[in-house]
């Protein structure tokens, strides 16, 4: 899993993305606040007390300001005001920071000089508190992500790995509690039930088929082998028995391999295949069935093509692919290329139709919809033993009609004799 899909890292970004949405709103609502307490508070009290110096003024009387508070009158303004107009001013007066509140009446100007040093050192260290908290408050949100993450994943992280394992459907973590880890792994244990119901079942069938496939095909082949005994003085006839011989004992060792196939296809061995040969027995085998039609067959090959492959496989492959083509052309030819890296099986046949062409390696999709002469199982068979070989199967549709099944493997060195 790619690390910024997982779960436990996007359960740590909601927390510090939370964290710093919280964090930047309390942030901001507090540099409000002081906003408002320096514009309001103090500028209302530089107000106030610059009205009271007025009236005392008027008066003339004396006017004692508040502790930190500076009035002037007249000449006796300092220059950094004397040139300032009539309103609040923040300057440095003196090196130390101040707020003044300027104001003209009947040709008199006053001003009112507040000493801010100490409320913008408070003001720092209130930002700064406010700063300190912000980059706190994420890192506490990282570590706390972190942390809440590892919990909530862990039953799934356990459950996940229970499945991996291939634990009984009964054991799986959680499978007795009601949140919603209970639920999933009530849920895995029921599908897994489901599958290993189904795998069993298809095994039973698997060797069922391949028992009953074994008896008639021992039969036929020993009754095959005795009638060529008793044809010795027919070599027509005996041509019949032996090919007759022949097809039974490849069947039957087609029928030990896609059963081990299905059940063990790790034990399955590899030897050197002369490719060659393997495609002229399936042509002689599919042969027969262009029988009456006028399509004739062609198989073209210049050098010996070698492949590390199990020879039972092989003919499955290629004769699936050989029955098709021979069994669906009316008319025209098929033609079959040996290169050294792959088979091509060329016909003049219908074709599909891009519907079908789209999931022809899919189990039980015939290629030709009018066709009652097949299960549309071959080419799936086909793809599966490719894959366990290593090939690779593709279909083309030929610009002049027609079907190309190309069969690509990777050649080997032919054996040292």
């Amino acid at each position: 899993m790619r690390p910024e899909r997982s779960l436990k890292r996007r359960i740590a970004q909601a927390f510090v993305l939370l964290a710093l949405t919280l964090s930047a709103f309390f942030c901001l609502v507090s540099y409000t606040a002081v906003e408002v307490i320096e514009s309001e508070v103090m500028d209302d009290r530089l107000e106030k007390i610059i009205e009271v110096l007025i009236a005392h003024n008027l008066r003339q009387g004396q006017y004692v300001p508040p502790p930190g508070v500076r009035i002037y009158v007249g000449s006796d303004i300092p220059t950094e005001l004397s040139d300032k107009p009539p309103g609040i001013h923040e300057l440095l007066l003196d090196e130390r920071e101040a707020q003044a509140l300027v104001r003209e009446k009947n040709g008199i100007r006053y001003a009112v000089v507040q000493d801010m040093t100490q409320f913008e050192h408070l003001e720092f260290v209130i930002f700064s508190s406010l700063g300190v908290g912000f980059i706190t408050s994420l890192l506490l949100a990282v570590i706390l992500g972190l942390a809440t993450a590892r919990r909530i994943v862990a039953p799934v992280t356990a459950l996940a790995e229970a499945v991996a394992a291939s634990s009984p459907p009964s054991t799986l973590p959680g499978i007795d509690t009601d949140d919603e880890i209970g639920i999933l792994a009530r849920a895995f244990a029921h599908r897994t039930e489901e599958l290993q119901q189904f795998l069993s079942r298809e095994r039973m069938f698997t060797s069922d088929v391949s028992h009953e496939l074994r008896t008639p095909l021992t039969i036929i082949l020993g009754a095959a082998e005795l009638l060529k005994t008793r044809l010795n003085e027919n070599p027509a006839q005996q041509e019949v028995a032996e090919r007759i011989r022949r097809v039974a004992a490849e069947t039957t060792e087609r029928v030990s391999a896609l059963l081990l196939l299905s059940r063990a296809p790790e034990k399955l061995t590899r030897s050197p295949v002369l490719i060659n040969s393997l495609i002229r027995t399936e042509l002689e085998r599919y042969s027969p069935l262009l029988t009456g039609k006028p399509v004739d067959w062609s198989f073209k090959d210049t050098d010996d093509v070698w492949t590390e492959a199990r020879p039972e496989l092989v003919g499955i492959a290629i004769g699936n692919v050989v029955r098709n083509a021979f069994q669906h052309t009316e008319c025209g030819e098929v033609t079959i290329t040996l290169r050294h890296d792959c088979i091509i099986i060329e016909d003049t046949g219908p074709g599909l139709p891009a519907p079908v062409a789209q999931r022809l390696f899919e189990r039980f999709v015939q290629g030709h919809g009018t066709s009652t002469q097949g299960t549309g199982l071959g080419l799936s068979i086909v793809k599966r033993v490719t894959e366990h070989l290593g090939w690779d199967i593709r279909f083309e549709q030929p610009e002049r009609g027609g079907s190309r099944f190309i069969l690509e493997f990777s050649a080997a060195t032919p054996p040292l004799i």
